[in-house]
């Protein structure tokens, strides 16, 4: 039996960020993960979308440069659009809020995120332990018992869930979910449009689900397309010559003027979408954080960023005094919980509205969405706002302080 602070079960983006939170501090920390790290994805389509915020925490973390070495795209500039209508809302960095910013958000690989992290975890002294499947928990007044399948068994006064949202720890702790899914299917790809993307990002939206564009570092676009099964199915046996004529179409003339014609796709990859929230982020000796305690739609790419914020606000709240005594009790678990809940709440909403006011399909919806669009981009309060929101500001200045409140 070997005893820790804080074992981290789960060694992905989420997992790794939050081992190296905690490496400077005190604690004895072990990070736990069923498979050896992969940095070339299986699925190198598999990319990261960052909010400036998200930025600034990898910066402060000592990873981001690691991580811009290995190729990242640049977000300056946001355009959402309607595929079949004229209105559009435009936001850019140069107009953000108080002070510019450098751009609004990046885009990535997820093995370069993996990479950065675990150079520096290497460093660090965290106790990584791969290919490690866990077995069996059991709690206890002060502790957490982990026991992995090799035999090896494991005490923490905190126990972490990052394991995704597929969640052992979660369903061992008996801590339920709520949400549905969205008989929706993402198709991910690369693309290679005729015009240059000048680090733009597009978020197009359709009846069927929106179809986001987003700037890679080698000028190529990463899309994320939503659509039905029976279309994803058809879909997925086109050549690519097909699958191209069909999502020009479904850009829409505006967005096919803005990026030119598309010539070249990648191979395509596919998923499901659902919306998954634990109804308690925490159980005893236990807290959830990123796909372990909510999973959201894609939609304005909030889902890597919310869990990074959930990095952020534990291992903040494991920095006080309190804490440091037991970082399990009860009253560090729900200083964490109660802000995250709230977070999570606000984004989950935020997308879950974006979603069903441009699907809706009753006489007159697109005409008043065309008003709404037209009024965010003459009224600059509105356009701020939805400025603040994509680009993390708010959390930001709320970490800032210390209260993340």
């Amino acid at each position: 039996m070997t005893d820790y602070e804080v074992v981290i079960v789960g060694g992905g983006v989420i997992g790794a960020a939050l081992a190296l939170e905690l490496a400077g501090s005190d604690y004895r920390v072990a990070l736990v993960e069923r498979r050896r790290p992969a940095f070339s994805s299986s699925n190198p389509e598999r990319v990261i979308a960052l909010n400036h915020g998200s930025y600034v925490h990898l910066d402060q973390l000592g990873v981001w440069r690691a991580m811009r070495e290995q190729g990242v795209g640049v977000i300056r500039h946001i355009s959402v659009v309607e595929a079949r209508g004229s209105e559009h809302v435009e936001m850019d960095a140069a107009d953000a809020p108080g002070t510019a910013l450098p751009a609004l958000g990046y885009v990535l690989e997820m093995g370069a995120m993996l990479r950065g992290l675990y150079t520096h975890l290497e460093q660090a002294g965290v106790k990584l332990l791969t290919s490690a499947r866990v077995e069996g928990c059991a709690w206890e007044d002060d502790w957490a018992n982990v026991r992995l399948q090799d035999g090896r068994c494991l005490r923490a006064r905190l126990l972490v869930g990052a394991d995704g949202s597929d969640s052992q720890l979660r369903r061992m702790a008996g801590i339920a979910t709520m949400g549905w899914d969205y008989n929706r299917f993402a198709i991910v790809a690369s693309i290679r449009c005729a015009h240059e993307h000048q680090d733009t990002a597009y978020e197009c939206f359709r009846k069927a689900g929106p179809l986001a564009l987003l700037p890679l570092a080698d000028g190529r676009y990463s899309i994320v397309w939503t659509m039905r099964p029976a279309e994803a199915a058809q879909l997925l046996r086109m050549d690519d010559q097909q699958v191209m004529r069909v999502l020009m179409r479904a850009m829409g003339e505006r967005l096919v003027q803005a990026t030119g014609e598309v010539f070249a796709i990648s191979p395509r990859a596919c998923f499901s979408l659902e919306l998954s929230i634990a109804r308690r982020m925490t159980g005893p000796r236990l807290a959830l954080v990123g796909n372990a305690a909510h999973t959201i739609n894609p939609v304005a790419g909030q889902g890597m960023n919310l869990g990074l914020r959930d990095v952020r606000r534990l291992a903040w709240v494991l920095q006080a005094d309190y804490a440091r005594r037991d970082p399990g009790q009860k009253i560090v678990l729900s200083a964490y919980a109660e802000q995250r809940w709230r977070d999570v709440a606000a984004v989950a909403a935020f997308t879950e509205g974006m979603v069903d006011v441009f699907g809706m399909t009753m006489p007159g919806m697109r005409q008043l969405r065309g008003r709404g669009m037209a009024m965010m981009q003459c009224l600059s309060p509105l356009r701020d706002m939805l400025l603040r929101h994509a680009a993390g500001i708010e959390q930001l200045e709320e970490a800032r302080v210390g209260t993340m409140a």
